[in-house]
């Protein structure tokens, strides 16, 4: 019974939305005593599986197609589907999806121990917690119009959200996979609304809203599941991707600008938007890398708005001074609203 209480308590505990499938995992490892395979799959809308996540002694597992015929037979209630193939037992699940991710996670696992039937519903209560808890993280943190992440979660987070995982393999170790993509440089990028005031006054704030939701929308479409993207406040948001290179993080971002240019608005028609990035450094804190992605901002905006300018290259022009470390704002109660006064 304590080794189960620990487990609940560790998934309940875990506000790290990145670290909570392999929390819900080395409590599933820990039911079985070590002697099982234990993955997460995902499900994109047209059906297609693929491995996200692994723990246990053997890290093809995921790949060999041992649990494909299981995983198409779940529900997405989260019941327990179970089998055994040449005497190991098996098992697959849908766990609760976040508002954040535009695919299915899957748990699966097999063991050659025998499976009583509380083991089972044991996996199945874990679950649920871990269902309790993504719900919990997703109502504290998206923000209320858009559901992107909200500014306290920036503020709170910065540093774990300048990589994402892969797929984790391991003893009980988990040592971790990342793809060339996600070992890529970080780019952060400031998105604002070119006249937003305008939009308001004009049309008043419940159109303000709707373009507001539209935007949130179109950045769900432009960037990846492993992109952050936040909303600041106001007509703000801020986006953090992985790209190899400044080319590149340039494309994701003019791609997005492009997108708002071409949207038709209800009731407000053509909508523009600046955008200002910045590579993000190892060394790197909050108000650093925003101030540099913010410089770059204004510069957008004071030269014509509706475009896409890069820090790193505007210093290299001398279109902009180098935005000096200020050691006031890297106190611990920094308040990023500063930033966009």
């Amino acid at each position: 019974m304590l080794p189960l209480l620990q487990s609940v308590e560790s998934i309940s505990s875990c506000r790290d939305r990145e670290k909570l499938p392999f929390t819900l995992m080395a409590a599933v490892a820990a039911l079985f005593e070590g002697r099982a395979e234990i993955g997460v799959v995902s499900r994109d809308p047209h059906g297609r599986t693929a491995p996200r996540l692994f723990w246990g002694r053997d890290p093809d597992a995921l790949s060999d197609g041992f649990w494909e015929s299981l995983v198409e037979g779940i529900h997405l209630d989260g019941t327990l589907v179970t089998d055994t193939r040449s005497g190991v037992h098996c098992g697959a699940l849908a766990l609760e999806s976040s508002e954040l991710r535009g695919e299915e996670l899957i748990l699966v696992f097999s063991t050659e121990q025998a499976v009583q039937k509380e083991l089972y519903e044991a996996v199945s209560t874990l679950a649920r917690i871990f269902g309790n808890q993504i719900r919990l993280l997703d109502y504290s943190e998206l923000d209320s119009l858009t559901r992107l992440l909200n500014r306290k979660t920036f503020d709170e987070t910065f540093d774990r959200l300048l990589t994402s995982s892969s797929v984790r393999s391991g003893d009980g170790s988990s040592q971790e996979r990342r793809t060339n993509e996600e070992e890529s440089p970080a780019w952060l990028c400031v998105v604002d609304i070119d006249h937003f005031k305008r939009i308001n006054d004009s049309f008043g704030h419940l159109f303000g809203d709707e373009v507001l939701l539209r935007i949130g929308d179109l950045m769900r479409k432009t960037f990846r599941d492993g992109d952050r993207l936040f909303r600041f406040g106001g007509e703000e948001f801020v986006v953090i991707l992985n790209a190899p290179d400044e080319t590149l993080a340039a494309a994701g971002f003019e791609r997005l600008r492009s997108s708002v240019e071409k949207n038709e608005f209800p009731q407000v028609g053509r909508v523009t938007c600046s955008i200002g990035f910045t590579k993000v450094s190892t060394n790197d804190v909050p108000t650093d890398v925003v101030g540099r992605a913010d410089a770059a901002l204004y510069f957008a905006k004071e030269n014509g708005r509706n475009q896409v300018c890069c820090y790193e290259q505007l210093l290299a022009q001398g279109a902009i001074a180098k935005s000096e470390p200020d050691a006031a704002k890297v106190a611990d109660d920094f308040d990023i609203d500063a930033l966009f006064g």
